[in-house]
């Protein structure tokens, strides 16, 4: 889901509801695993799953504007990631969408997931507005901040809509220079590709390389029939992906955004957090919630008092003893 973009896609993914955890601290077995330690997710974790959230930008019509000092506050915990969305709209990018947030993603101690989206032709994305986009993202790290940059998510999807313009040969420039620009070399900002749900062997035309990415994930939400109660259904949307981009590239594996509606989001939030699913995916590190009202309620924490009693018995129980957090839910609390 997507700011201003966002309403075409989750129209075409949902009927009712939704279609993005904390790093184990053990030595480094093998690549994933140096990896997943270099990337420092600080804050709220279940069953060693880093816990984040997309707060609503506030767009007219829908749920208010959410700072994360908000969430973090309301859910008495500090979450992992802070995901945001911003444009390139032409030949220079200045992040003022991005830097508009800055002082709350300070605040809140997460790592940034900046969702960069080019609504230019992906042949645009030259080398030097790649580096303009980097010289935004040092604005971020040189405040201490980590940065998972997801440039052009859902490109597989957004390229369908019309939301972004190109071919995969002209993405997959525009990738590389992003990359180089931004990732390559730099610990602070690490390059997270997240096309939209669709079969593996569909995404392959659109996979730059493992040596320039940094992170996998993919965007899911369930449908109004969906049962998000059953693993099988993290299964379906994640494992096959899972299994061609993390597994096979030893690379660590993030969900940049999900979410469910009424009637959906207790039992979703439920499976994509449980130990179960990160026994069965070790390579996943982190969640990232949309908390919006956007064409269904995904809200599980700016929500009626049922609905955050219920997120935070799921979010607060712990389960990080074996990646290092100790017996409890492995987060920094915040006051009262």
């Amino acid at each position: 889901m997507k700011s201003t973009f966002y309403t075409a896609a989750l129209a075409a993914m949902i009927a009712s509801p939704g279609n993005a955890a904390s790093i184990p601290q053990m030595t480094p077995r093998n690549e994933v695993f140096k990896r997943a330690s270099d990337l420092s997710l600080p804050g709220l974790s279940t069953n060693c799953i880093s816990i984040g959230f997309l707060p609503s930008e506030g767009e007219t019509n829908q749920a208010p504007r959410y700072t994360m000092d908000q969430i973090n506050s309301k859910l008495g915990a500090r979450a992992a990631t802070y995901g945001w969305y911003a444009q390139i709209k032409g030949s220079t990018f200045d992040g003022s969408q991005l830097l508009a947030v800055k002082d709350d993603v300070v605040k809140s101690g997460a790592v940034f997931v900046a969702s960069v989206m080019p609504s230019v032709n992906f042949n645009q994305i030259t080398p030097e507005v790649a580096k303009q986009v980097a010289a935004v993202m040092k604005k971020f790290t040189d405040e201490g901040v980590p940065v998972w940059l997801r440039f052009a998510h859902e490109m597989n999807w957004y390229v369908k809509d019309g939301t972004y313009h190109g071919d995969v040969a002209g993405f997959q420039t525009a990738w590389k220079n992003i990359y180089n620009a931004n990732c390559k070399g730099n610990d602070k900002v690490k390059c997270f590709w997240s096309p939209n749900q669709g079969a593996a062997k569909d995404l392959q035309q659109w996979w730059p390389g493992k040596e320039y990415v940094d992170i996998v994930g993919i965007d899911c939400y369930p449908k109004a029939d969906d049962d998000t109660s059953k693993i099988s259904l993290f299964d379906k949307f994640y494992g096959d992906f899972y299994n061609t981009f993390s597994k096979a590239n030893d690379l660590p594996f993030a969900i940049g955004e999900t979410g469910a509606g009424t009637g959906k989001k207790d039992a979703w939030l439920k499976t994509v957090v449980s130990k179960e699913v990160k026994a069965k995916y070790p390579n996943y590190v982190s969640m990232s919630w949309f908390e919006y009202n956007k064409e269904a309620d995904f809200r599980v924490v700016m929500t009626d008092d049922k609905t955050l009693a219920n997120t935070k018995k799921t979010l607060l129980a712990g389960g990080n003893e074996t990646c290092g957090k100790g017996k409890g839910s492995g987060n920094a609390m915040v006051p009262a």
